[in-house]
């Protein structure tokens, strides 16, 4: 069976969590067991949207807060092997060997910042320093006393040179009751302007739009309308991060509706296959997403294609 995407899988924890909340309240059986995975998927969804914005919104980190996060970031692809080696029926080979990779990556990166490892990477680096044959089985039975019995890691000093991905949308506005109209199954063109600070790699920006039937559709803006975004010499995180003016036009076709309709239009980062999940499939290439902002909503009609003689 072919995997899921990261996307999918937290679509079915969140369907998951839901479900339970549902059943907890109409039956008392088992009420231990349904608290138990509720707050296990629970826990699951908070770790991966952590992990991703700590990861991916956040810049002018220093060494020390990267390899925090990093390490971090460690702890939670120990907690997804376990996962899959002793809760699922799924092929553990390939995270075991992704987690064996972070674990050398982040020994070389300790090792050149000159940074000391925290607790839980301390204890991984010497156990598995001990493995003949690093086999998911054995890397899991030696990640469960770990993961119970290592400490927190030290909460790194605060850093006035953090700053947080972010994006505002000035056209359109969103504020006008006028709904646009074209003919139904031809294109219109709406003019886009935003604003993006701080962002860690501009090619990651999408345009995502979604219609009201629920269908998204994800645009890669062209570089040629991406422009450097000048800020006065007053202010002084001007050089944190990539700060850029986003000057476009989205795209809208749609069939005949019966009313006008909204569609929201958004920005977000696409993101690399989380590591916490499974592999993206072939026949779905819709990226992670995070969005930058909240979306803009343009009311738009499209109207039927006018019969002529």
């Amino acid at each position: 069976m072919a995997e899921n995407t990261v996307r999918v899988q937290t679509t079915l924890l969140q369907t998951a969590k839901e479900h339970l909340n549902r059943l907890a309240k109409w039956t008392q059986l088992w009420p231990a067991r349904h608290s138990l995975l509720r707050w296990y998927i629970g826990a699951q969804l908070q770790i991966s949207q952590i992990l991703e914005k700590l990861q991916y919104f956040f810049v002018g980190l220093s060494p020390v807060e990267q390899c925090a996060v990093k390490q971090f970031r460690l702890r939670a692809l120990a907690l997804n092997l376990v996962y899959i080696v002793k809760g699922s029926n799924a092929s553990a080979l390939a995270p075991c060997h992704h987690f064996l990779t972070v674990v050398e990556d982040m020994q070389k990166e300790l090792s050149q910042s000159g940074l000391e490892p925290d607790n839980f990477t301390t204890l991984v680096f010497r156990e598995l320093s001990l493995l003949e044959e690093p086999k998911p089985g054995t890397v899991s039975r030696i990640l469960i006393p770990i993961l119970s019995e290592a400490k927190l890691g030290r909460i790194p000093r605060p850093n006035v040179d953090i700053r947080m991905s972010s994006a505002v949308i000035l056209e359109p506005s969103g504020q006008t009751d006028t709904s646009l109209k074209f003919t139904a199954g031809l294109i219109m063109s709406v003019p886009f302007e935003a604003e993006l600070r701080h962002l860690i790699d501009p090619s990651r920006i999408r345009l995502k739009i979604k219609y009201p039937d629920q269908r998204t559709q994800i645009i890669l803006p062209r570089p040629a309308h991406l422009k450097p975004l000048y800020f006065d010499n007053t202010e002084k995180d001007h050089h944190i991060g990539h700060n850029i003016r986003l000057l476009t036009s989205v795209l809208l076709s749609h069939q005949v509706w019966s009313e006008a309709c909204n569609v929201e239009i958004n920005i977000a980062l696409a993101i690399p296959e989380a590591d916490i999940g499974k592999r993206k499939t072939v026949t779905d290439s819709t990226p992670t997403l995070l969005d930058l902002c909240k979306p803009v909503k343009v009311s738009v009609a499209p109207k039927p294609i006018k019969k002529t003689l």
